[in-house]
């Protein structure tokens, strides 16, 4: 579902940094996040990708100030919540909720369920213990559950089970936004389908956005309507699901695509698979220029001194390379006509 509208979260300029040891007494700083722009629509999906370390679950976390952002600005339906603290913070994040992946330890083990699910409700709303009840079952039944489950513990769940209940305890407060952080993918494929359709469902229901992080980038193409690419910290894509599946523009992101499996046989054998070489450079010491020129197929020295500005994606979205202002032809054709190999 996508929108026109203002959109419900917008981040500029958003920068993480962390102070890692090095030695037994040294400090120095790592950029895990590095200024991300990226916004959300009202009952839209935003699906952020990367590979591990990329700063996908830094990034949302920091949207949720459960990390304190060291540069720009946050807003939540048009309000800067950069700075809330106190009552201010609090408010905000009955708006803003989020699911983990692994929710048998996001749910309290020494609770039963009708209480985890219920504690959100006695921080914010304070309910008459016969309203609460009612709620807490309401809850259980929007997410395939019901009123005979309060009284179990997390540990008389199934993984799918259990991540219902903590995506009822998400939608207790009726927030405007749900990050999902890797929240399907411990799951086997049979129950990632059921809580992707449950989110869904949810999001028609109540017009809740999301911001879906997640390495599978088959299930993104399912869920999303847009996607944002992440590396080293840093979005080097987003665009249109459809666009950026079929005509990527990043070199980083056609690698990524290349490994997404395709339904029909023939194409999956005819596809060539991108295999990027060496590893992710160090977040503590990161190549200059673009940081993805160390693995880049396509790189050019400008790529080596340059950071590359964000450019405009015929289709929608925009895309850090220099392929699409400086680049020659190569091998017939700039990033975004090669890439027809890899799409799917």
């Amino acid at each position: 579902m996508t929108t026109e509208q203002s959109p419900v979260l917008e981040a500029r300029g958003l920068d993480v940094t962390f102070r890692v040891r090095r030695g037994l007494v040294r400090r120095v700083p790592l950029r895990a996040v590095r200024s991300v722009d990226l916004s959300i629509g009202a009952g839209e999906t935003l699906g952020l990708v990367g590979e591990s370390g990329s700063g996908k679950s830094t990034t949302g976390r920091a949207l949720l100030r459960l990390i304190e952002p060291e540069r720009g600005t946050i807003r939540l339906d048009g309000v800067d919540i950069t700075n809330a603290s106190g009552a201010e913070l609090r408010a905000v994040r009955r708006r803003m909720q989020m699911v983990f992946q692994d929710p048998y330890s996001s749910l309290d083990p020494s609770m039963v369920i009708g209480e985890s699910i219920g504690e959100p409700l006695d921080v914010h709303e304070r309910l008459p213990a016969a309203r609460r009840q009612q709620r807490i079952i309401e809850l259980l039944e929007h997410v395939r559950l019901s009123g005979r489950h309060l009284d179990r513990y997390p540990y008389e769940f199934s993984g799918g089970q259990r991540q219902r209940i903590a995506i009822a305890r998400a939608i207790a407060l009726n927030p405007r936004l749900v990050v999902c952080d890797e929240a399907v993918s411990a799951l086997d494929v049979s129950t990632q389908n059921q809580v992707i359709n449950l989110l869904e469902r949810i999001q028609r229901e109540f017009g809740i956005s999301y911001l879906f992080i997640a390495h599978d980038l088959a299930v993104v193409r399912h869920i999303a309507d847009r996607v944002a690419v992440m590396y080293l910290g840093e979005l080097v894509e987003t665009g249109p699901k459809d666009r950026l599946f079929d005509r990527p523009a990043h070199p980083y992101t056609e690698a990524l695509l290349s490994a997404v499996p395709i339904p029909d046989p023939q194409r999956q054998r005819a596809r060539e698979r991108i295999v990027l070489q060496g590893d992710v450079p160090d977040a503590l010491n990161p190549p200059s220029g673009c940081t993805f020129h160390t693995r880049c197929p396509y790189a050019m020295p400008v790529c080596r001194e340059v950071v590359p500005e964000p450019t405009e994606v015929t289709g929608g979205g925009m895309v850090r390379c220099h392929l699409q202002t400086e680049g020659p032809t190569l091998a017939g054709g700039p990033v975004t006509e090669i890439s027809g190999r890899v799409s799917g």
